[in-house]
């Protein structure tokens, strides 16, 4: 098997999770790094896909080609994608016969290009993050296997302090849930209390990765809410789980939020401490004058995820799948 390495030069804190999956993925001695093609063939590749992409999508049609029959390429791709960034699989792609996917945010906005792309280039098999895009996909798609693997975590690349060394009270990472921050914000500030959110939309919080892994180790409260509470108008009804849950649980942090329904599967309880919409503010002070008796909850969701939702974890689960269809 080959994998598709994502070589995009522009950094972005998102493609960190892609980066932890593809190292864990590489470790696996059975697959090889495939190497780049030629600049100007993955220039020329990602243009004709561009402008076909375009043509579908303004004529409403789907096409779909039997790949098999005409590539003589027969080693196993596999990629793994933040959104639909299709051009990282070309022109690869376009030369194999064995094709399968990895995809992290595939929300609502973006299903017809995604139909599009495995339809034109005959992609086998496609794990999704999300169990609802699974299934969603699994009634439209024919011809190609849909799969869900849900994120998981590296946890030798994080870190946790102790529970009297930790000094941030509260943590909100990335997309800020508005309508609970305008709730507490008031009372953390007037008890003192440390609270770090991004104060304008974008704003990263920790600007390094290891600021990042630092911080989330020092906070004791990590407020986690699904994107579709968050980001309605991106994420639909799309309720998943992210892997800043994960995150936050091997730092060792309390999850307070809102637990995604794939999640409490996967955990067979719910490891995150509902938001009260009541009295949020009666809530989030008792945890914190009460910190101690959440520890018994706070371990049990550290050793879960490290025995049972490391990306190591998911890749076995791939590879399973991908030796038997392959």
């Amino acid at each position: 098997m080959e994998l598709i390495v994502n070589l995009i030069k522009k950094y972005h804190v998102a493609l960190d999770t892609v980066k932890e999956f593809e190292e864990i993925i590489l470790s696996d001695h059975s697959v090889n790094a495939v190497k780049p093609a030629n600049c100007l063939l993955i220039k020329s590749s990602t243009f004709i896909w561009k402008i076909w992409n375009k043509l579908c999508a303004k004529l409403k049609f789907q096409v779909k080609f039997n790949w098999k029959k005409k590539m003589v390429y027969k080693k196993q791709l596999f990629v793994v994608l933040m959104g639909t960034n299709f051009s990282q699989c070309l022109p690869y792609f376009a030369f194999s016969a064995s094709k399968s996917m990895y995809l992290f945010d595939s929300w609502p906005a973006t299903h017809k290009k995604i139909e599009r792309f495995v339809n034109l280039f005959g992609i086998d098999n496609i794990f999704f993050t999300s169990s609802q895009t699974t299934e969603l996909f699994q009634k439209r798609l024919n011809g190609t296997k849909c799969y869900w693997i849900p994120e998981g975590i590296n946890p030798e690349g994080y870190k946790h302090y102790r529970y009297e060394d930790k000094n941030i009270d509260v943590l909100a990472l990335g997309r800020k849930y508005d309508a609970y921050h305008e709730q507490i914000v008031s009372y953390l500030y007037s008890t003192k209390k440390v609270y770090l959110y991004e104060k304008e939309k974008g704003e990263i919080i920790f600007p390094t990765r290891e600021d990042f892994i630092d911080g989330l180790a020092k906070a004791k409260i990590s407020v986690c809410v699904p994107s579709n509470i968050t980001h309605p108008n991106r994420a639909g009804n799309i309720e998943t789980m992210t892997i800043r849950y994960l995150q936050s649980m091997v730092s060792k942090c309390i999850i307070l939020g809102h637990a995604p329904k794939e999640m409490i599967t996967l955990f067979g309880y719910n490891p995150v401490i509902e938001i009260d919409a009541l009295d949020p503010v009666g809530q989030l002070q008792s945890i914190l004058s009460n910190y101690s008796d959440y520890i018994p909850l706070i371990e049990k969701n550290y050793n879960i995820v490290m025995s049972d939702h490391t990306w190591m974890n998911r890749w076995s689960k791939i590879n399973s799948i991908l030796a038997v269809n392959v």
